[in-house]
């Protein structure tokens, strides 16, 4: 019988993981959409073909872009013919990354089969957390999200906790034994664009094996394009610092420079003199007989000025240096 509400198999919600992984954009109309017509012929659909498996082929209508599963048992038979050459009329998928961005046919783990090719890999941070009583995914109210993304959230945490979550309820029950404390589960996985032009966040855990052995490669390009990346941001802050250390030490240089012109121009013009001050070790003081010049008003405060500076030494005399 056909269904003309959004019935989507666990299987299919867990393929679409939109807007949990990797940011969604809008969609492109770039495929026809094309009127599916029900094998009695009293129902028709005018929408996207956007995936199916052995049973089931997954449509979104248009005008609404409600996605609908329909059996295609319940199909004409010209349908059931198109969706066939759609999930089978492709290329082989081969061990390079490049064919990744073709469009091709990509199976999911539980045997959806979807066309679309890969735009980008990526990883994302996926928080489940309660605010003020509110469950929130990423900072956004669970009841917020429409249905499709409710589905969704609850089959990925059903997927990943091992326990199942049919609705809002079990979800708050859930969030309720993590003693207030947000959980964070890191995704990764591939943006891809379907035939449609529509883009959607694929977790890695959705693909069958075989596909995941193809992404393998693209993957681990991206890791190390992103370990890279990391790599000339980490030597820019280092070299930022380093720069940074510089600048202060050659602004403390320069004030050092200016104070001491200052100095010297107040020793010129009488305002303060130069004195030389000639220190000796005490007995039993290891050490060499010191003379050091200072600025000062008068004899004593350059005794003063000098002295703290070196313990265990006394003082042998005082001599003005300056003319002035």
């Amino acid at each position: 019988m056909f269904r003309n509400t959004v019935m989507v198999s666990a299987r299919l919600v867990l393929f679409f993981l939109c807007c949990s992984l990797l940011p969604t954009a809008l969609p492109a109309a770039v495929a026809k959409p094309r009127t599916w017509t029900i094998a009695n012929g009293d129902v028709t659909i005018d929408g996207d073909f956007i995936a199916a498996n052995e049973t089931t082929a997954v449509l979104r209508r248009k005008g609404s872009g409600r996605l609908v599963a329909v059996e295609l048992a319940d199909l004409s038979r010209e349908d059931r013919q198109v969706v066939q050459e759609l999930v089978s009329d492709q290329k082989p998928l081969s061990q390079s990354p490049d064919d990744a961005s073709q469009m091709q046919t990509w199976t999911s783990r539980d045997g959806m089969k979807i066309q679309a090719r890969v735009v980008a890999y990526g990883k994302k941070d996926y928080t489940l957390s309660k605010m003020r009583g509110v469950v929130t995914i990423n900072g956004k109210a669970f009841s917020a999200l429409d249905s499709l993304h409710q589905l969704v959230v609850l089959k990925v945490l059903s997927k990943i906790e091992g326990i199942a979550l049919e609705d809002e309820a079990d979800l708050k029950r859930f969030v309720g034994t993590l003693s207030g404390q947000p959980k964070t589960y890191p995704l990764e996985g591939v943006l891809m664009e379907l035939r449609t032009g529509d883009q959607i966040a694929v977790p890695f855990f959705m693909f069958s094996d075989s596909d995941l052995e193809i992404l393998k490669t693209g993957w681990q390009d991206w890791q190390k394009s992103e370990g890279e990346a990391q790599s000339r941001e980490d030597l820019l802050i280092r070299s930022e610092a380093m720069e940074y250390q510089r600048s202060v030490a050659q602004q403390a240089e320069y004030q050092r420079l200016e104070m001491l012109k200052l100095t010297m121009l107040a020793a010129q013009t009488g305002l303060t003199s130069i004195w030389e001050v000639q220190l000796k070790p005490n007995p039993g003081v290891y050490g060499r007989p010191i003379s050091t010049m200072v600025y000062a008003n008068d004899s004593k405060t350059a005794t003063q000025m000098v002295l703290p500076n070196y313990p265990g030494y006394s003082l042998i005399g005082v001599r003005k240096a300056s003319r002035f």
